[in-house]
């Protein structure tokens, strides 16, 4: 009878034991899927805020170079262009899931800026402030993508 109390404890610690170490294993398992996912987004939204620049960028360095973009070459940053602002409203949307609010935030002041941007009267000035929007919103959202994702440089 003694040996029996002892192979049932021992049963009983062994199952315990091993619910925990899966409990614990399913929770460590969910948490770097979430990082993943998050730090997936981040980085998705960093290359369209890339994107989103280029209209204003390739005309900016067209006009100091004295020149004009060929129709193919406008053509391709102005749907570069539209593609980007398209995700990022979707990001602004949807992305609330996985990013932080502060990176929302940071979306909608570059949203803001870059619409107040095409009240300028002058081409380059236009161009020059839509491309300053979108560095700082990029500058910004590279920090925190860092914090938020805990990445330590």
């Amino acid at each position: 009878m003694d040996i029996l109390l002892k192979i049932l404890a021992g049963l009983a610690i062994a199952g315990l034991s091993s619910l925990f170490t899966v409990y614990l294993s399913l929770a460590k398992f969910r948490t770097e899927k979430w990082w993943e996912k998050r730090a997936e987004a981040y980085s998705n939204l960093l290359g369209v805020l890339h994107d989103a620049k280029a209209f204003s960028e390739e005309n900016l360095e067209a006009q100091y170079r004295d020149r004009e973009l060929t129709k193919e070459e406008d053509e391709a940053v102005r749907l570069k262009s539209k593609k980007a602002e398209s995700e990022i409203y979707r990001a602004m949307d949807v992305g609330a899931f996985y990013l932080s609010d502060n990176a929302i935030a940071c979306l909608k002041i570059y949203k803001k800026e870059s619409s107040e941007a095409s009240k300028e009267n002058s081409w380059v000035g236009y161009l020059t402030l839509d491309l300053d929007a979108a560095n700082k919103c990029l500058n910004s959202m590279i920090n925190i993508a860092k914090t938020d994702l805990q990445i330590k440089t």
